[in-house]
C-alpha cells in the first residue's frame, strides 16, 4: 500500500504527533506527582490524630478515649481498602461520620488550657475529608478529553501514513512501521494508566502510587490499640 510519498509535509505529522503526545504525558505526570504525596498526608493525618486522642487522658485521667482510638484505627483500614477499590465512597463516608462523632466525644471530655487540642483533632479530621475527596476527584477527571481525542488521531494518522509511505526496502519499511507504532501506542496505554493514580486494584494498570506508608500506618495503629 506504497501510496504516499515521503516529503517534509510527513515529518509534520511525525512532529505533531509527538508534541500532542508529550504535551498529554506533561499533564498527567503532573497530577501522579500531586497524587505520590496523598498517601503520605493520610498516613500523618491519621497517626497524628491517634497520638492527639492519646494525648486526652494527661489533662484528664478520667477520660474515655478507647472508643475514638479504635474508630480512628478502624478509619484507616476503611481508607486503604476505599483506595484499593475494596468499599464504595459512600460506606467510607459513612464511617467517617461515625468517626467523627466519637472525636468529637473524646474532645468534649476537656476544658481549660488544652481547648487547642480540640482544634487540632477536628483539623486532622478536615485533612483526611479533603485528601479523600481529592483522590476521588482525581478519579472521576479525565485529563482534557479533547486532547486525547487528538492524541489518539494524530497516532492514528501516523501509523496510516507509515502504512502507506513509499520505501525502496520493505524490511526497512517494515522496522519503522513497527518501532514507531509500538512507541506511540505504549505511549498512550502508558498515559491512560497514569491518568489514574490510584487503580491498583486493577490488573490492567501498572503505575499507580504506592500505599505501603498508608498499610505500615494501618498496621501500626492497630497494634497500638492497647487500653489506656
Amino acid at each position: 500500500m506504497e501510496l504516499l510519498s515521503v516529503s517534509p509535509l510527513f515529518s509534520a505529522i511525525v512532529a505533531s504527533a509527538v508534541f500532542l503526545l508529550g504535551f498529554l504525558l506533561s499533564g498527567v505526570l503532573s497530577d501522579f506527582k500531586e497524587s505520590e504525596k496523598i498517601p503520605a498526608e493520610l498516613a500523618t493525618a491519621l497517626e497524628t490524630l491517634t497520638l492527639e486522642v492519646r494525648a486526652i487522658p494527661r489533662y484528664r485521667p478520667q477520660a474515655s478515649v478507647q472508643p475514638a482510638l479504635e474508630a480512628v484505627a478502624q478509619l484507616g483500614q476503611q481508607v486503604l481498602a476505599w483506595l484499593q477499590d475494596q468499599i464504595s465512597l459512600e460506606v467510607l463516608l459513612q464511617r467517617y461520620w461515625q468517626v467523627h462523632a466519637e472525636v468529637v466525644a473524646a474532645a468534649t471530655q476537656f476544658t481549660g488550657e488544652a481547648s487547642t487540642l480540640r482544634g487540632r483533632l477536628m483539623q486532622n479530621l478536615e485533612l483526611v475529608l479533603q485528601r479523600v475527596n481529592r483522590v476521588q476527584t482525581i478519579r472521576d477527571t479525565t485529563f482534557v478529553p479533547l486532547v486525547y481525542w487528538m492524541a489518539r488521531s494524530a497516532a492514528l494518522l501516523l501509523v496510516a501514513g507509515l502504512r502507506m509511505a513509499e520505501s525502496e526496502n520493505l524490511l526497512e519499511s517494515v522496522f519503522f512501521l513497527a518501532v514507531i507504532a509500538f512507541l506511540v501506542i505504549l505511549l498512550l496505554r502508558l498515559i491512560d494508566d497514569i491518568d489514574n493514580p490510584f487503580g491498583s486494584a486493577s490488573v490492567d494498570s501498572a503505575e499507580d502510587v504506592s500505599l505501603e506508608i498508608l498499610q505500615r500506618t494501618v498496621e501500626r495503629l492497630q497494634a497500638a490499640l492497647t487500653p489506656l
